[in-house]
C-alpha cells in the first residue's frame, strides 16, 4: 500500500469517486490466514493523522479485481488487523459473517459498520460492483475493551438518542452546536468515537435558516468524515485556505487545528470518526 503526502496539520478534502490511477491492488498481512492476502483494490484518502496509526478512504470490488471471480463476486477473510474499522457502504451489497458467533449481517447502500481489531469475519461480496468508504485506526494504548460481535447501522437511521453538541473550545468556550449521535463510543485502542451529526432549521446553534457556523479544533481526536447531505464551508483560520464541500465529499480535520465550519441551510448531515492515540480522559 502507498501513501500520500502527510497530513498531519492540514485540513483537506476528497472526492468520492477517486481517479483511476488512485486505485490499487489491496494487500495485506491476514492472521486468521497465516499469510498474505490479495483481494480488490484500495485508494486512501487519508494516510496519517497527528496520533496513532490513522488511514482512511475506499475498498472496492469488482471483475477484474484480485480475488473477485468474474462476475464481481467473492469470498474474503477478514479480521481487521491493522485496526478498529469504521465504514459506510456506498455501493452494492454483501454478507458478513462473524466466525466465532455465526452471526450474518447483510449489508447494502448506507449501512455503517463498525469492526473491532481482530474479529475474523468472512466477506461474500456479491456482484457486480461493491465499494466501500473505511477508516481504520490503531494506537499504542489499549483500552481492554474487548468484543466478538459487530456494530451495524445506517446512515438513514433516526434514533431517538440524538442529543445537542455541547463541548468546549479553547479560545471561544463552551458551545452547543448541532445534534450528534455516537454509534461508537470506544475502540480497542486510545480514542475512537464514531457517529452521525446534524444542523439545520430547528436544530441547537442553527440559524433560523438552517444555517450554523462554529470554530472547531479538534479537541477530542483528529476527525474524518463523509458528508451525507447538504453543503459545508471550511475555513482554516491558521493559514487562511478555504474549502467548500457537498454531500458525498470527504473532509480531514487534523486534531488543534483551528477551523471555522459553516453549514449551509437548510440542512446538514455527516457521518464522522474521531481518533486519537490518548485514551479518553
Amino acid at each position: 500500500m502507498t501513501t500520500q503526502e502527510t497530513t498531519t496539520g492540514r485540513v483537506y478534502g476528497g472526492s468520492a469517486d477517486p481517479a483511476k490511477h488512485e486505485w490499487e491492488p489491496f494487500e495485506w498481512e491476514e492472521p486468521a490466514l497465516g499469510r498474505t492476502d490479495v483481494q480488490g483494490e484500495i485508494a486512501v484518502f487519508r494516510p496519517d493523522g497527528t496520533s496513532g496509526n490513522l488511514l482512511a478512504g475506499f475498498w472496492r470490488y469488482h471483475a477484474g479485481a484480485p480475488g473477485a471471480s468474474s462476475d464481481g463476486s467473492g469470498s474474503i477473510v477478514w479480521s481487521s488487523p491493522l485496526g478498529d474499522e469504521c465504514a459506510v457502504v456506498l455501493e452494492g451489497s454483501a454478507t458478513i459473517t462473524v466466525k466465532a458467533t455465526g452471526k450474518q449481517y447483510e449489508v447494502g447502500p448506507g449501512s455503517i459498520i463498525y469492526e473491532p481489531k481482530g474479529l475474523e469475519q468472512i466477506w461474500d461480496v456479491k456482484g457486480p460492483y461493491f465499494k466501500k468508504f473505511w477508516v481504520i485506526f490503531d494506537g499504542p494504548n489499549p483500552t481492554g475493551a474487548t468484543s466478538d460481535d459487530l456494530i451495524i447501522a445506517n446512515i438513514n437511521d433516526n434514533p431517538d438518542t440524538w442529543t445537542p453538541y455541547d463541548f468546549t473550545e479553547p479560545l471561544e468556550g463552551d458551545l452547543t452546536k448541532g445534534e450528534l449521535v455516537i454509534l461508537r463510543p470506544e475502540g480497542s485502542s486510545g480514542t475512537v468515537l464514531s457517529g452521525l451529526w446534524r444542523s439545520g432549521k430547528g436544530i441547537a446553534g442553527s440559524e433560523p435558516d438552517g444555517t450554523l457556523v462554529t470554530p472547531y479544533t479538534g479537541t477530542l481526536g483528529d476527525e474524518t468524515i463523509l458528508l451525507l447531505e447538504g453543503e459545508v464551508h471550511v475555513r482554516n483560520d491558521e493559514t487562511n485556505e478555504e474549502w467548500d464541500f457537498k454531500a458525498g465529499d470527504l473532509i480531514a480535520l487534523p486534531s488543534g487545528v483551528h477551523v471555522t465550519w459553516t453549514s449551509k441551510g437548510p440542512f446538514v448531515k455527516k457521518f464522522w470518526v474521531i481518533t486519537k492515540a490518548d485514551l479518553p480522559a
